[in-house]
């Protein structure tokens, strides 16, 4: 795939150069004493005159290693060579490297890749969805009870496992926005500077070089980091990360005509006998073994006549994407001392001034209307119901921005691995192509999520849950949801939901679940009675989903429920009551997380009225209502707002009542569930404090507090603000790959007092 440039150009003779972070900085320094001393003996010898741009002066070319985040001081190391006046003739990049190179071809300078980079969200980049709070809520409802990240499908009398923690469907839509002038180029020496990239067959495990091709494509190909990248496919080959097999492409860049190699290494160095204490550490560290190996063939490559950078990167990690400013400053350091040896390669002003004008080619996106939208790939989805997602655009130049923002809806639906787009001129006509790529381990996919808890009072529960969702039944998107609970909460449930037209409009659902728990009845915070609880129901609904935020549905729905006592004196008998009637919900999400969000809002309210004949005679009408705001406080802190509030006017026994509280966050201090009534008032501040990351085991760890204040109450009558329940906790809290984890104590008024253990949402 290689299509090296020809060319002769005899190079100017140069000392050889190797720096290293603040040694350079000192050799610098001692340089320039004895240039110094030298100039006090002697007259100063006027400095030689530098060749023209269009003259045979050397051909200077960049190579950029891997190394995650490490590699955004690429970007400080630019920016110097462009304040030296130093010409850069070719790139050839690994990795993250490639995303620097890559974009520094196509006219970028170093000014604009900071600008970009400092704007990144890294959260986003590095998922393969939407932001939450634009997800459908179904789709909400969904990441909130399998937190785990772990996806298997089914399909063809077979189990598959999904490819990788992250697609990269987020990160191939930012590289593509930003160079999409690219993607019709016959060759990257049409660049503003000629360009490769460098990634692994993963089958032949040998080196590929991409020099043609949609040049965001060979740059995600490039950087598909094992573990943390799914493979990238393409052509029938599958490409992983060129650290492997060649992470500082020096040999690369001389082939394509270098004279002079100006070489970055940011890669991330061999891990201490300390640091290796998990079996991730050991796969972390072979990796690293076969990085540091081919750079070290690639180091051995370097003439006297080369510069190699290395910058003193310290304890930064590959991981370190939210340390943007401090990685290029640490580049822009490297790079400044080596000034020496760069200020070598400078060119004059005005050779220099234009040499940047024959590389500024802007990224041209032209202005012309798209008349038609295409869907290429689909199996299963319908393509009908793709295009209307973009058709809006039909007829008007093409907005990237917004395109991204459409194709993101498209990755909410969950149905796809991959989708790319791209401009077809044919007879006239401008047709924006989507090619879609359907996950290749569906269409019956299973989902998992993990639930512990203790009050360490003797209290325990533990719950496996599996879920299970057949998609595109039919070519209007139905889908077959089932759940399955094992534990103290033994669950089947089963939803079969029929968009009617559209993906996000009108809808109906047919449900039915079979639940068995225990249950408890308490005298203040004593039991003084177990219950085996079943409860067994269904529903027909229609509804109509709300763009992505919110879903109104409406229907009629059955419980009966069915308790007998396992744990108590004869006075407790067992219990029946059955609840027919007509439902009305509505939910409104737009947290942005499940479970640690830093703004939006998420509504829940429902209006139940029983009908006599549906029910066992009592004809029950109940209400219920929560909400909870998110509101971001600096840059590490929230504040969670939750208030919630319940009415029913059921007169039965004292176990059928209908609203609990209790346990962590619910007038944290008391068990589980401890209060039951049939009214309900409840508030809770929350406030939470980023602590840092949680490297091998999740996402972040945090500490907090609550205060919260509420009750339950028999009869309306009995509802009083004086009668509230105070309450309040402290907890650290760590959002794991398993889901959130909690270890926290809370105390209520009246003196009582617990600690609690969750694994999953309290």
């Amino acid at each position: 795939m290689r299509a090296p440039p020809t060319g002769d150009h005899p190079a100017p003779p140069a000392r050889h150069a190797r720096v290293r972070g603040r040694r350079g900085v000192a050799a610098a320094v001692l340089a320039g004493a004895l240039a110094l001393a030298a100039g006090c003996a002697a007259a100063q010898a006027p400095l030689p005159e530098q060749p023209s741009y269009a003259g045979g002066r050397a051909r200077i070319g960049l190579a950029l290693s891997g190394g995650g985040a490490r590699g955004i001081s690429h970007i400080g190391v630019i920016k110097v060579l462009e304040e030296l006046r130093v010409p850069v003739d070719y790139v050839a990049a690994t990795s993250m490297g490639s995303i620097v190179g890559g974009f520094y071809a196509s006219g970028m300078n170093a000014a604009e890749m900071e600008r970009e980079v400092r704007a990144i969200d890294w959260s986003r980049m590095f998922s393969d969805s939407p932001p939450r709070a634009d997800l459908p809520v179904r789709e909400k409802d969904y990441q909130a009870i399998y937190p785990l990240p772990v996806e298997i499908g089914f399909s063809d009398g077979s189990f598959k496992l999904f490819k990788g923690a992250i697609s990269g469907a987020n990160l191939e839509l930012w590289l593509h926005q930003r160079l999409i002038a690219a993607d019709d180029l016959g060759s990257y020496d049409e660049l503003a500077v000629p360009f490769r990239a460098v990634a692994t067959d993963m089958v032949s495990g040998k080196e590929v070089v991409f020099d043609r091709g949609p040049l965001y494509q060979a740059i995600r190909a490039s950087m598909s980091v094992q573990g943390l990248f799914a493979p990238f496919e393409s052509g029938g080959r599958v490409y992983g990360d060129g650290g492997l097999v060649n992470n500082l492409p020096v040999d690369v860049v001389k082939k394509m005509g270098a004279d002079i190699v100006i070489a970055v290494n940011i890669g991330t160095p061999l891990m201490t006998r300390e640091q290796l204490t998990s079996v991730i550490g050991f796969a972390t560290q072979s990796l690293n073994i076969l990085t540091e190996r081919n750079v070290r063939a690639s180091l051995a490559r370097l003439r006297p006549d080369d510069v190699l950078i290395s910058p003193d990167l310290g304890a930064m990690t590959s991981f370190d994407f939210g340390q943007s400013e401090k990685l290029i400053a640490l580049g822009e350091a490297a790079a400044r001392a080596a000034s020496g040896p760069l200020r070598r390669l400078a060119l004059t002003d005005d050779a220099y001034a234009a040499y940047q004008a024959s590389r500024r080619r802007p990224l041209d996106v032209v202005a012309l209307p798209i008349d038609r939208v295409r869907v290429e790939g689909t199996k299963l989805v319908d393509p009908v119901a793709i295009a209307e997602v973009v058709a809006p655009d039909v007829g008007r130049p093409l907005d990237l921005a917004r395109l991204d923002e459409q194709i993101g809806d498209l990755y909410g639906w969950s149905d796809f691995e991959r989708i790319e787009y791209r401009i077809i001129d044919e007879r006239g006509r401008r047709d924006l192509v989507l090619d879609v790529t359907e996950k290749s381990w569906g269409p019956n996919f299973l989902r998992f999520g993990l639930q512990l808890a203790s009050d360490l009072q003797g209290e325990a529960g533990f719950n496996l849950i599996v879920g299970h969702k057949r998609t595109w039944l039919n070519r209007w998107g139905a889908e077959w949801i089932n759940e399955a609970s094992l534990g103290s909460r033994r669950q089947l449930a089963t939803e079969f939901y029929q968009p009617v037209g559209v993906r996000l409009g009108p809808f109906v659902s047919a449900y039915g679940f079979a639940r068995q728990e225990p249950g408890y009845v308490f005298a203040g915070d004593q039991r003084i009675a177990e219950y085996d609880i079943t409860t067994t129901g269904g529903g027909l609904d229609a509804g109509w989903a709300l763009g992505r935020w919110a879903e109104l549905r409406a229907g009629l729905r059955y419980e009966r429920l069915s308790a007998a006592p396992t744990v108590a004196l004869t006075l407790f008998d067992p219990v029946r009551v059955d609840d027919g009637g007509l439902s009305v919900r509505i939910r409104y999400d737009r947290l942005s997380d499940p479970f640690y969000p830093r703004e939006g809002t998420r509504v829940v309210g429902e209006v139940f009225q029983g009908v006599a004949s549906l029910s066992d005679g009592e004809a029950v009408t109940r209400f219920r209502a929560e909400s909870l705001t998110a509101f971001p406080i600096g840059e590490k802190s929230a504040l969670l707002v939750g208030l919630r509030a319940a009415a029913s006017n059921r007169d039965s026994v004292e176990f059928a009542r209908d609203f609990q509280l209790g346990g962590l966050f619910n007038l944290s201090g008391l068990r589980s569930n401890q209060l039951a009534g049939n009214y309900l008032g409840f508030g809770r501040l929350v406030y939470r404090q980023h602590m840092g990351a949680l490297p091998f085991l999740g996402r972040a760890w945090y500490v907090g507090a609550s205060l919260e204040a509420g009750n339950v109450w028999r009869e309306r009558a009995d509802a009083s603000v004086s009668d509230l329940v105070k309450a309040g906790s402290v907890f650290l809290t760590a959002d794991t790959y398993l889901g959130p984890f909690y270890f926290a104590w809370g105390k209520a008024s009246g003196g009582q007092s617990s600690w609690y253990v969750y694994l999953g949402r309290p």
